[in-house]
Parts: C-alpha cells; sequence; structure tokens
C-alpha cells in the first residue's frame, strides 16, 4: 500500500490508500484493522506479532523453534508506521531508485537491525 502511495505522490495525487479499520473483533489491534496473527493461525501456521524493534531478534528466534516444533511456516507480523516511505522505482533500473530517508550505511545508524540472522 506504501508504494501505491508513493507513485500517487509523484503525480501530485495523495489519496489515503490503507487497510485500516476499527476490528471489533480484535479491540487490542486499535484502528490497525486484519489480524493477521488469527488469519496466519487459521490457516494452520503459527505467528508472533511484533510492535517494538527490540522484540524483532527474539521473535524470529522463537519463530524458528516454532517451526522445528510444528513443522508449518511461521509469520512474523512487524507493526510498522501507519505511513512508511519505501524505496521505490519508476523503472526496473535500480539506478532509479527514490530514497525518501537517508541511508543506513554503518551499523550504528541502525542499532536495532539484526546482523545475522540463519534460518
Amino acid at each position: 500500500m506504501g508504494l501505491i502511495r508513493q507513485a500517487q505522490i509523484g503525480l501530485d495525487i495523495n489519496f489515503q490508500v490503507n487497510l485500516e479499520f476499527e476490528n471489533i473483533n480484535s479491540p487490542e489491534l486499535g484502528v490497525y484493522g486484519v489480524d493477521h496473527i488469527k488469519v496466519v493461525e487459521g490457516l494452520g501456521c503459527k505467528a508472533i506479532r511484533v510492535t517494538e524493534p527490540d522484540q524483532l531478534l527474539p521473535a524470529f528466534e522463537e519463530a524458528k523453534k516454532l517451526a522445528a516444533e510444528y513443522r508449518v511456516p511461521v509469520v512474523v507480523e512487524a507493526i510498522l508506521e501507519r505511513v512508511t516511505n519505501i524505496a521505490m522505482s519508476k523503472t526496473a533500473d535500480i539506478s532509479d531508485v527514490t530514497e525518501f530517508e537517508e541511508l543506513a550505511t554503518e551499523p550504528e545508524h541502525a542499532p536495532t537491525a539484526i546482523r545475522t540472522l540463519k534460518v
């Protein structure tokens, strides 16, 4: 949805493009909308919701354990800002990519980044 919104911005259009709504069946989500945990579990898989960056690494570690134990896919859902700018390009040429925020080029730029992940 972020890519659609950003494509619109390039054309001086900024319609509200989102999937949020108040989910009365999952009030803990607020206006987040779809409860992806319930959807994933309804499909017979396992899922973990992450709301803070420092929860990512433990969630991935737990996902590996769940996958090994239950032998099913595990989804780690990361809750992001409602409006997120995603690097994008209007063509297939990587040199045409528009970055909306400064790139993290050094480890200290992204202190919550996961350095090594073996799945």
